[in-house]
């Protein structure tokens, strides 16, 4: 009896475990969950509610990687199951958001590996037009995409984390309503 329990216990474990390892993580929590799961843990790393939450999402404020930052939490409509994290640092001139976003690939790519996708215009030709070039920079794997770009509408660095299995969840319950 005693073998059976353990054996049921270790089971439970090893599937919690396996669960966990097929979701994209932020700060080592597992995007999956409902949405009050992850603002709770969250809140234990430091950040706190910036606005009210809506049927769809939070938002939150407090620190990633050394920063103050203000954080969206995206669910789905039915099981409010959440699928995708969007990080925003603060507005500042395009020079200076540059560095930073280029700091960050640098960091991201010892951390994720070599980016799916780069996708940088050229200054001279964007800027001679009045625009922003686009600077943005993926690395997608098994289990979701990590996006890193200049956000022209909003004029920070935004990073998104999107997991894989939860966004599809998403997209299955956006079908059923």
């Amino acid at each position: 009896m005693k073998k059976a329990i353990l054996l049921m216990t270790m089971l439970m474990l090893l599937c919690c475990n396996i669960s966990a390892q097929m979701h994209l993580t932020f700060m080592g929590i597992p995007i999956t969950g409902t949405r009050q799961a992850m603002v709770t843990k969250l809140k234990a790393k430091g950040f706190s509610e910036k606005t009210q939450e809506n049927e769809v999402g939070v938002e939150l404020k407090g620190k990633y990687l050394g920063k103050d930052v203000w954080l969206r939490i995206y669910n789905s409509n039915i099981s409010k199951t959440v699928y995708l994290i969007d990080i925003f640092f603060k507005k500042g001139h395009f020079m200076d958001l540059y560095e930073q976003y280029l700091c960050l690939r640098e960091k991201f790519n010892g951390i994720y590996g070599t980016p799916t996708e780069i996708l940088d215009e050229s200054f001279e030709e964007t800027l001679e037009f009045g625009q922003l070039p686009m600077c943005a920079t993926y690395y997608k794997s098994s289990k979701g995409l990590i996006s890193l770009e200049i956000s022209e509408d909003k004029h920070c660095v935004e990073i998104s984390f999107q997991d894989k299995h939860n966004a599809e969840i998403m997209r299955k319950e956006k079908t059923q309503k």
